[in-house]
């Protein structure tokens, strides 16, 4: 049994040079003459990369680079160089498995594979990705040493990364991805395989896939979870991805019971209920049904709010060109207009503006640094998300930037509850920004006025249902995006004491809000407040705190209305 066992690992054994401790070469490698190998290279050389054949510069700084071509290519006898001895047993089955499914141009090479590496032989014999080679009914050949590491002739030494001072844990290469995408994300292949191609996608849209493709040095690639841990001489610990067992095996690194040790790698204090957070299907498809309805609400949330208001613009839009159409020059130039259009009134204080202003800087270097993230689940955006988080330093550069950013607009959201409570203090505090019922009538009416279906438009008081929306959508972004962004910084605090699917509907919470927000502010809100037609390229208002009559009158016929026969008032009594 032990000679099938290692007869059946000899096709994945060579990853070992890479992946494990640094292969030795042969001890009885050939030094009798220069090149031992130029009566074989005089055949098989390649010229170029897509030529069969060895290309002899690539294969001397491989880690194989001091092999003779036979120390792998055995069993030659004389008289010819291709005559080959006899196999019997295991070796000649191993042979003609190899031969059957197409694994390799070159079966036998990989006999002499435990020359060097039977220690990891004897790891992928046990291992999920050894199945294939004693598995009758398999259809198509599993990993081989080429698939995984690329030409035999041609294996580059892998560095592994810095360990994390915190865990002395050293992430897997980056580049073990597309290797195991070519299998993975292969819908025919894992159809015969009998896999499941989805999990490639939903780890590339998962937080770990999305940090990987940003750049991360740090977020997890397969063998990370999948593969046993061990440590070196230096007490780093390092992923095997030789060891990869199925999931179903209590002994695999991915087993219910053993994915919190596993998760707690890198994420120290790891609990279940953090692990249960980790799987390839999407957030919402949780085993809760709370993500679930979260995530429908809040895309339909999205979804309606966005057609409206973009159907809100575009007939703004369409009613601002005509009335600028329809506006004569003389009107235009009249006395009144004239003082009116130069004459200015306080419509914010300093304090308004200097929270505007935080939480302007706040919310634009959120979006910069957390959409890209967002969106690099997509192999067409990974690049461009990649570029923006470059200018921040990488991912984590940007993650930071990101966390200041909140708290820049916690700060500028309790300074602004502070001049609230103040004024409310002094008995100054308007109700001019409270919903009333008003604001659906006026928000009918004037859809029908700038549709031409109603002649007079509505006087809005000093903020109308526009604004209001404004500031009340903070209020509640404010809401979502904090509570859930503290959840999501802190996972693992927060899932020693709550539900995995708690954390679970932040992160689907702290996404969809984003994007609502972003869109919403991109769309809308600098429509309303720098492009229209009107005060292209923008009000001024959020810099001066200044408004002319003007537009007051225009905008806010109520309000200016009051100001008039306040104005009136107090005229009368000076008299």
């Amino acid at each position: 049994m032990r000679a099938i066992s290692l007869t059946a690992s000899l096709l994945l054994c060579l990853p070992a040079a890479g992946w494990s401790a640094e292969a030795s070469a042969p001890a009885a490698a050939k030094k009798a003459e220069p090149n031992p190998n130029q009566a074989c290279l005089d055949c098989h050389e390649a010229a170029k990369a897509d030529e069969s054949g060895v290309r002899p510069a690539e294969f001397a700084k491989s880690v194989h680079g001091s092999f003779a071509c036979t120390d792998c290519h055995q069993g030659y006898e004389a008289p010819g160089p291709h005559d080959l001895k006899p196999l019997s047993g295991p070796e000649a089955a191993f042979v003609a498995r190899l031969q059957a499914l197409k694994a390799s141009p070159a079966p036998r090479a990989y006999l002499a594979c435990p020359t060097c590496h039977a220690d990891v032989a004897e790891q992928l014999a046990a291992s999920v990705h050894g199945k294939w080679l004693t598995n009758p009914d398999a259809k198509v050949a599993g990993p081989t040493c080429a698939k995984c590491h690329g030409s035999v002739h041609e294996i580059g030494k892998i560095v592994h990364e810095p360990a994390n001072a915190a865990t002395h844990y050293a992430p897997a290469d980056r580049a073990i991805l597309k290797r195991c995408e070519a299998c993975h994300g292969n819908v025919h292949f894992a159809e015969a395989a009998g896999l499941k191609p989805e999990v490639e996608g939903t780890f590339r849209d998962s937080i770990h896939g999305r940090l990987v493709a940003v750049g991360s040095k740090r977020a997890p690639a397969c063998p990370d979870c999948h593969g046993a841990a061990e440590k070196d001489d230096q007490g780093v610990i390092h992923p095997n991805a030789h060891k990869i067992l199925a999931k179903e095996n209590p002994a695999s690194t991915v087993f219910p019971a053993n994915k919190a040790k596993t998760c707690a790698r890198c994420h120290p204090g790891a609990s279940d209920n953090f692990a249960a957070l980790i799987s390839h299907r999407p957030p919402w498809e949780s085993d809760h049904q709370v993500p679930h309805i979260l995530h429908v609400a809040f895309s339909w949330l999205a979804a309606l709010t966005l057609l409206f208001f973009a159907f809100h613009v575009i007939v703004d839009f369409q009613y601002e060109l005509r009335n600028r159409f329809r506006k004569s020059h003389a009107e235009h130039l009249s006395p009144k207009a004239d003082a009116l259009a130069t004459t200015f009134v306080e419509r914010f204080d300093v304090h308004q503006r200097v929270q505007h202003a935080c939480m302007l800087t706040g919310v634009i270097l959120l979006g910069i640094t957390g959409w890209p993230l967002r969106g690099a689940g997509s192999l067409e955006a990974a690049e461009s998300s990649r570029k923006i988080m470059a200018l921040f330093g990488g991912p984590h550069g940007a993650a930071l930037v990101h966390r200041c950013a909140a708290v820049l607009i916690i700060a500028a959201g309790l300074y602004h509850l502070v001049y609230l409570a103040t004024k409310a203090s002094k008995r100054t505090l308007p109700l001019s920004m409270v919903p009333v019922p008003k604001d659906a009538l006026d928000m009918r009416d004037n859809l029908l006025h700038m549709l031409g279906l109603r002649k007079d438009r509505p006087k809005f008081p000093k903020y109308s249902y526009l604004e209001k929306f404004d500031y009340w959508a903070v209020f509640w972004g404010m809401i979502m995006m904090v509570g859930t962004g503290f959840v999501l910084w802190f996972p693992v605090l927060f899932s020693r004491f709550a539900p995995h699917w708690l954390v679970t509907s932040a992160q689907i919470v702290h996404g969809e809000e984003a994007t609502l927000a972003i869109l919403f502010l991109f769309v809308v809100h600098f429509y309303n407040a720098h492009l229209k037609p009107s005060i292209f390229p923008m009000s001024w208002t959020w810099l001066n705190g200044k408004i002319s009559l003007e537009m007051m009158k225009h905008e806010h016929a109520a309000e200016f209305e009051r100001m008039e026969e306040r104005a009136e008032a107090e005229g009368k009594r000076k008299r």
